[in-house]
Parts: C-alpha cells; structure tokens; sequence
C-alpha cells in the first residue's frame, strides 16, 4: 500500500471491518514472535510493539538484533523484512499458511538474513487473543482487500492525531501498536517513580475494534479510573464504564468530511477533562 491510498476513511461502514480487523491482529502476531523470540523482553513488553509507518502505509517492528525489521502491509497481510538500510531482505504471504507455518518461513527468512534465530524457531506469543480460525490451527484466508485498506486508513488517521496529541500534551510519548490488544496508542505517567498501579496516567489511543466495540474507536483513559458514579458529561463522546473507564468516541460518529477535524476535537476535549480528573 502506498501512503496516496490512505486518504480519510469512508469507504467501508466502520462496522463492517471485524473480519479484515482480525485478519491483521493474526498477522501481526508473527512480527510479535520475532520479537519475542529475538529480543530481550521489556518489563512492559514494548519490546513486541509496532509503529506505524506513514511512509509504507503499514507497520513495522522494532530492530532486531542483526538490524532487521518485519513489517507489515495491511492490504495484502504480507511481511516484509527490512534491512538496516530499508531495503527489502524477502517478504512471505499468510494467505494459504497457518499462524505455524508462517512462523517457520519467516524464521527462514530471518537466518538467511543474517539474524540469529533461535533452534526452537519462532512461537506466538502466548496470551489471549479473539478466537479465530486461525488461532485455532486454520489457514489464512484470502484477506477482504478493501475492508483491509479502510483498516489502514483508520489507522493512519489515528497515527497522525495521536502523535499530534502526544507532542502537545503527553511530552511526546512514542504513538506505537501493541500486538496484543492491537490498539494504536500512547501513555503518559504523571508520577514517575511510582509503581505504575499506584501511579497517575493518561491514556491516549485507537482501538480497531473489540469485544466492546465491533468497530475502530478512539479513547482517552485516565487513570486511577474516576468513580463511575460522578463522571462529568464531556462535550464530545461518552464515557465507557464497562470493563474499563474511558471517554471513547467511535467510527461511526467520525466518519464523513472532515474525520480528523472531529478525531482532533475529541482528542483535545477529552484529554483536558482527564487532566482536570487526574488533578493534572
């Protein structure tokens, strides 16, 4: 995909994306494996998490040890591998294979160039992720290509106003995808120092979808989670108390001329009632 197809998303009904959504979060599982199977795992686990690239229109993992990079293409749920330069070192397609077999080929492709891949080879990790064929031993289908690419224009319309969010209040915290949840997100942590259950944080992403919502969304997460029972009334969204606490405003609200313009307004509402929540 290249980045003059990612235009403001409108093309597809947001709730018509579950089937591309879960395509993608299955294959980005194999960028996570590389990951975990290469790198020294963080305390947090960002060692697994994925930017988004405007460039390439798609994500892309941290360096490997050897300088390698797996990516990503949203439409074609192909993975690349990138080499120190950018160039391309292969790529393999899912589409035909299982989570195992991909698994496989791309450890082949990760020791040809030039990474050491461990003798067990690549896992995926191990944590819970929605049940899918897939995941229960199936082969990729061939992906919904125009539900894939309204994916990717999500988001790249998240990327672009969460980084812009994250320089102006969250003091330019990295805008990056964890492959678990497979939200597109940023944190900032008001009390450094603090035991991160104790301590003061905000919250900032896009979710693709999930079990709350069966379509992208954005939200803005203070945290410790205010009582639900004297939540003020924000000026954009609604507040989401199931589960998790969060101000959340949905595709469905956002789709249509000028999507960012009302991304950036809820955005910039939320985040100030947070602060104000968070005696910020």
């Amino acid at each position: 995909m290249t980045p003059i197809e990612l235009s403001e998303p409108g093309a597809v009904a947001p709730t018509e994306l579950v089937e591309a959504r879960l395509a993608l979060h299955d294959a980005a599982q194999l960028t996570a494996a590389a990951a975990y199977a290469l790198l020294p795992t963080a305390p947090d686990h960002s060692h697994s998490n994925l930017l988004w690239s405007s460039e390439r229109g798609g994500f892309v993992g941290r360096a490997l040890p050897g300088g390698t990079r797996c990516a990503l293409d949203p439409a074609t749920l192909r993975t690349s591998l990138l080499g120190p330069d950018g160039g391309s070192r292969g790529e393999l397609s899912v589409v035909g294979r299982t989570l195992e077999a991909a698994c496989v080929e791309l450890g082949a492709l990760l020791r040809r160039a030039g990474e050491s891949v461990p003798a067990g080879g690549l896992r995926t990790p191990d944590y819970d992720l929605p049940d899918t064929p897939v995941r229960r031993g199936a082969a990729f289908e061939k992906p919904p290509a125009d539900e894939l690419r309204e994916l990717a224009r999500w988001f790249a319309l998240g990327h672009a106003a969460l980084g812009r969010v994250s320089t102006r209040h969250l003091g330019g915290a990295e805008v990056r995808c964890w492959p678990h949840h497979f939200d597109l997100a940023a944190l900032l942590t008001l009390d450094p120092g603090v035991e991160a259950e104790a301590a003061r944080s905000l919250g900032v992403g896009l979710s693709p979808g999930d079990a709350s919502y069966a379509e992208p969304y954005f939200y803005v997460s203070p945290w410790p989670a205010p009582d639900a029972d004297a939540l003020p009334e924000p000026s954009a969204g609604r507040w989401h108390t199931d589960g998790f606490t969060s101000l959340v405003l949905t595709a469905s609200e956002i789709v249509g001329p000028h999507a960012a313009r009302r991304v950036e307004g809820f955005l910039e509402s939320a985040v100030s009632l947070a602060f104000d929540l968070l005696g910020a």
